[in-house]
């Protein structure tokens, strides 16, 4: 009777789609053949009620998107990077509160032990590859990088961003190098790729997924990537051999077969969903939302585990409602596609959740509107009041951020952010001249030289062309991508050097050394 009940259920599902069909081409009605677009995909209690594509593949060849279009996932793929490393733990063959440097010995000693658990939530600490790059003069894009090039630059960290297990810091670096981590505790010849694919992929049936090792090799039913430029359109897929926190080529159906496995289990057993789906907790005690390569919050009042991505021109997001039995994905190579209002909004005809009331606003107190920088990192926004609300950068603030004196403390799903009211300044030429100079970093290799053209202060690194700097507040200037050049003084108070700092590289150190 259970199975002729499933199958009725299953039928009555298939019946309904499609009412469903109409509405989600309403949600993706702005993809058409003059554009990218986005594949999307529901499943139901395991069965798959749509499939549907939307826009163009290829804009120059004029193929269109399907169902079956293969993209590149972005960072999606770390909950598949940390499944291989539960399965791995599973094996025997390393334990997740191992330290990273027990397989990757290149990695300095940071004083407190950088586990592999610490690397799975984004508490490491490590340093964000892609913004060291940029610090290095090698921005993504500029080289193809693989992972050995990743490792190589991580191990030039003499620091982190914060003691392991303290804070949360994105960062795709301790994905990247886990691949490696993985080939090393396999010992047997077998590759990263080898082992997700006889572990996870063949499992699961999941015969379009493979990693993206060779950004030349020709992929069958791939999408390109692309980012909107004036009135149109420029390819934007990536180039470099980079896989772990990213670089998974795949498709709806077999993210969706992914997504069934938390529930029957396949690959991992019910001890890889339940470790998975376990979400850190910082040494303060604080909860945070992030798990292992998996987000853990709620959504309409749902709870909902996910992961988005983004790389190049893609755009991606994939996620479940356990206890309403459905799953979404949503794949686009589109870079100003928004596939988390896209799946979410298609995820609501099935699991009939509703748009939650607007949160409770902070109390108005035009009094510590002004510059804020970001204590951990030297960024600077705004707190301003706008429409009758208080908004820091573009996020609202709610009842709980709270003020303390000139300190402004932001409560985040992973964590708090410090803040302190700065005085903005308009240095002068004179003082502007105080800056110049060659400051030197033995982390990236290379030397920043900041000059005065008598009108703004510029800085390039190596042999990049020199951009402005906005001054934000004493001593620290903005960068045209918003990452800040704070400048460090000495007892004497000359500048001895100065520190780099954006989200996911808080305080990267370069010494002067001519002025």
């Amino acid at each position: 009777m259970r199975t002729l009940a499933i199958a009725f259920l299953a039928a009555a599902l298939l019946q309904a789609q499609p009412g469903k069909q109409a509405e989600v081409d309403k949600i993706f009605s702005a993809f058409n053949t003059h554009t990218p677009g986005c594949s999307v995909g529901v499943s139901v209690k395991g069965q798959t009620v749509l499939k549907s594509g939307y826009g163009m593949a290829d804009l120059e060849r004029n193929v269109p998107i399907t169902a079956d279009t293969i993209f590149e996932s972005g960072s999606v793929a770390k909950q598949f990077t940390a499944a291989a490393l539960i399965l791995l733990a599973q094996q025997g063959k390393i334990s997740l509160d191992d330290p990273m440097r027990k397989y990757l010995p290149e990695l300095p000693e940071y004083g407190t032990p950088l586990t592999i658990r610490h690397v799975l939530s984004h508490i490491s600490g490590l340093r964000e590859w892609r913004a060291v790059g940029a610090f290095s003069a090698f921005p993504e894009g500029k080289l193809v990088y693989t992972n050995q090039d990743l490792l190589d630059l991580a191990s030039r960290q003499t620091a982190l961003n914060f003691e392991p297990g303290t804070n949360y810091s994105y960062t795709n670096t301790g994905f990247n190098i886990s691949t490696i981590l993985i080939e090393r505790a396999l010992s047997n010849g077998k590759t990263f790729q080898d082992f997700t694919r006889e572990m996870i992929f063949s499992p699961l049936g999941m015969t379009h997924s493979r990693w993206r090792d060779n950004f030349r090799t020709v992929i069958p039913n791939r999408a390109l990537a692309y980012a909107k430029e004036g009135n149109g359109w420029i390819g934007d897929t990536p180039v470099e051999n980079i896989i772990g926190a990213g670089g998974l080529l795949t498709n709806v159906s077999d993210l969706l077969l992914w997504n069934e496995n938390f529930n029957h289990h396949k690959a991992g057993g019910p001890e890889m969903t339940k470790l998975q789906e376990n979400t850190a907790t910082l040494k303060n005690g604080r909860k945070i939302i992030y798990a292992a390569g998996l987000q853990v919050s709620t959504f309409d009042g749902f709870r909902e585990v996910s992961h988005s991505g983004a790389t190049g021109g893609y755009r991606t997001w994939l996620a479940r409602y356990p206890e309403q039995g459905v799953s979404v994905a949503v794949l686009c190579n589109a870079a100003n596609a928004n596939p988390t209002a896209l799946g979410r909004e298609t995820a609501r005809l099935w699991t009939g959740g509703k748009p939650n009331p607007a949160n409770i606003s902070a109390a108005l107190n035009p009094a510590v509107t002004g510059m804020y920088r970001l204590v951990r990192d030297n960024t600077d926004t705004q707190l301003q009041i706008r429409n009758g609300k208080m908004f820091l950068g573009t996020s609202e603030l709610s009842p709980a951020d709270k003020f303390e004196g000139t300190t402004l403390t932001v409560s985040t799903p992973t964590g708090d952010l410090v803040y302190q009211k700065v005085e903005p300044v308009a240095p002068s030429s004179a003082e502007l001249a105080e800056f110049t100079g060659a400051y030197s970093s033995s982390e990236t290799l290379t030397t920043i030289r900041v000059t005065f053209d008598g009108t703004a202060l510029r800085y390039g690194i190596g042999n990049n062309l020199p951009v402005p700097l906005r001054p934000t507040f004493r001593d620290t200037f903005a960068t045209p991508a918003n990452a800040s050049i704070h400048f460090l003084r000495d007892a004497s108070g000359k500048i001895s050097g100065l520190s780099a700092g954006e989200s996911r590289v808080w305080d990267l150190r370069f010494t002067r050394i001519a002025k």
